[in-house]
């Protein structure tokens, strides 16, 4: 167990760090910066309410709706971002691989944790 709460605290600690210290350096605009970082905030957030009512078992139809509805755009404001920023094909690929890592350490850090 403790293992699994190191590799998941790791997963989300280095999708994440990757995705902002990268984007960072790329972005050479202020708004870009703030775009992307808006991005990754709303994707945890939806991630981690989605999941904690989950655990709890308080999914319902119209909220399970909201949560795909909100993950959909933010993903979809992710690629236009990701078209439109200064970057190589490469760095592309790996900004979008570190979100999803940082999700997937996010939704195993709500799934092993205790909250």
């Amino acid at each position: 167990m403790k293992s699994s709460t190191l590799i998941s605290w790791l997963l989300l600690i280095s999708g994440t760090s990757t995705y902002v210290i990268g984007l960072w350096m790329a972005c050479p605009s202020l708004s870009g910066k703030g775009y992307f970082l808006s991005v990754l905030v709303t994707a945890m957030f939806v991630t981690y309410v989605y999941l904690r009512e989950a655990k709890r078992e308080q999914l319902d139809h119209r909220f399970v709706s909201t949560c795909q509805m909100v993950a959909l755009i933010t993903l979809g404001l992710f690629l236009v971002g990701v078209i439109n920023a200064p970057l190589s094909l490469s760095e592309r690929a790996i900004y979008l691989v570190a979100l999803f890592v940082g999700l997937l350490g996010l939704a195993r850090v709500v799934r092993v944790s205790g909250h």
